[in-house]
């Protein structure tokens, strides 16, 4: 019997280290500094080096501003499930107040050295994308279109050619969608091409909820697919590679974007397709995830338009299969345990209205749990109870056959067939059970029904 238990035990425990393996994050992020005092205090003296690679300068060489006597304002537009508050400056998301669990999504601090404001920001090459750039501190023009549509325009000097940039906002009146469209006007009198022949889009730095982030399962982190193979990434290096300042990978991008503990920020081109991703991988920044897209050459007087579908909402399958297909996987649910956990977080939530307590409706749920799961559990105590009258036959068998190996193991089965007994019978009881304890973990920790629940 102590055999089996033992054996019982320590499957359990491989099932378990091979699960978090697999779900859990890649680094833990425990050591991640909040803000850039606290990075700079958690840093010394010892890695100032390493600060000034980690820190660069915003670059103003290739992109200036037009001067212009503008002063800051914003404008407060809402849909059937926002409250959207736009600003000038940087011609970005101040506010994105998600009306239905009254959330804000817009961190709105200088957490992660970031400014905390969704803006949907253009870089022009990587140094940029790490450092950057004027279009992000800038006052822009703006024109209200409609109830719906706000456009943002300014002018800019790139390399000494003038350049109109316009950005507009579409947002829906219902669901979790809008756009998000770039104009680039050639304002000179010859052909203009961007250094590189390309640009960087990315979403946003970071995303609400504001949480805790010392603890593990608050971690932001960037998403992506390529080739309709959804990938998430994190902060760090491989097992035996130093990280770098940038992750990248090539191919055929589909959407970036980043997902917090409840919350998915996408980022979908349409109709063109981008020839990689980008991600920001230093320590005590954002979780900036970019596509790098050819921009080719726009002729004098001419326009390049780019334009994006955005997905702004909860970590659910539906609400995103809603808004566009390619983009459920990014729920990041397993579809082993997606089932049971859906009928775990339907049974906590059925007995939550009786209680209107989620810490006595997780008693209740765990009694009935373990009524549910007592036929199983007998089984499992009556085998290793057989097993444990049947140990001293064993034991006689063993020095019988010390010699005899196959004999052995000929003679224990026909014991344990004469008597009934299936030597698995005291561990497969507790192994069907496990699926349904690693729905339950996933549940209590990524539910946002859950969350935050008397």
């Amino acid at each position: 019997m102590e055999k089996r238990t033992l054996i019982a035990v320590l499957l359990t425990m491989v099932i378990w280290v091979g699960w978090f393996w697999y779900f859990a994050p890649e680094q833990d992020q425990k050591k991640q500094v909040i803000t850039q005092e606290q990075a700079q205090e958690s840093a010394g003296v010892k890695d100032s080096a390493e600060k000034k690679t980690d820190l660069p300068v915003k670059s103003s060489a290739l992109l200036s501003a037009v001067s212009k006597n503008l002063k800051e304002e914003s404008l407060v537009l809402k849909t059937g499930k926002f409250n959207f508050e736009l600003q000038n400056r940087g011609a970005s998301i101040k506010k994105a107040n998600y009306t239905d669990r009254n959330i804000e999504l817009a961190l709105n601090e200088k957490m992660f050295n970031s400014n905390g404001t969704i803006d949907f920001a253009v870089h022009f090459s990587e140094e940029e994308f790490l450092a950057g750039n004027n279009l992000g501190n800038e006052l822009w023009d703006f024109q209200k279109i409609d109830e719906h549509s706000v456009k943002f325009f300014t002018e800019i000097s790139y390399e000494g050619s003038p350049l109109r940039i316009e950005k507009l906002y579409k947002f829906t009146d219902k669901g979790y969608d809008f756009t998000v469209e770039y104009k680039f006007i050639n304002r000179g009198k010859k052909p203009f091409r961007f250094k590189g022949d390309g640009a960087i889009f990315s979403p946003s730095d970071t995303l609400g909820p504001k949480l805790d982030y010392n603890n593990r399962n608050n971690h932001m982190m960037g998403i992506y697919s390529i080739a309709d193979d959804f990938e998430t990434v994190m902060k760090g290096g491989g097992f035996f590679s130093k990280p770098g300042e940038i992750k990248k990978e090539a191919g055929s991008v589909d959407y970036t974007g980043i997902m917090s503990r409840y919350f998915l920020l996408i980022m979908m081109p349409q109709q063109f397709t981008p020839r990689g991703m980008v991600f920001d991988n230093r320590d005590h920044h954002g979780y900036r995830t970019g596509m790098t897209v050819d921009m080719g050459e726009i002729a004098p007087g001419a326009e390049l338009v780019k334009s994006f579908r955005i997905y702004l909402g909860e970590k659910d399958k539906d609400m995103l299969g809603g808004v566009d297909q390619k983009i459920v996987d990014a729920s990041d649910v397993s579809t082993l345990i997606e089932p049971i956990r859906y009928f775990v977080i339907w049974s906590l939530m059925w007995i939550n209205k009786l209680f209107n307590n989620l810490g006595w409706s997780l008693v209740v749920f765990s009694i009935l749990t373990k009524i549910v799961f007592m036929p199983l559990t007998k089984k499992s105590t009556d085998s290793m109870k057989k097993m444990q009258e049947l140990a001293p036959e064993v034991k006689k068998l063993q020095v019988k056959y010390k010699d005899k190996p196959d004999v052995l193991q000929k003679e224990t089965m026909k014991l344990y067939k004469d008597n009934k007994v299936n030597p698995m019978g005291g561990c497969l009881p507790l192994l069907l059970q496990m699926p349904f304890f690693f729905a339950l973990y996933s549940a209590l920790i990524n539910s946002i029904d859950l969350w935050n629940a008397p």
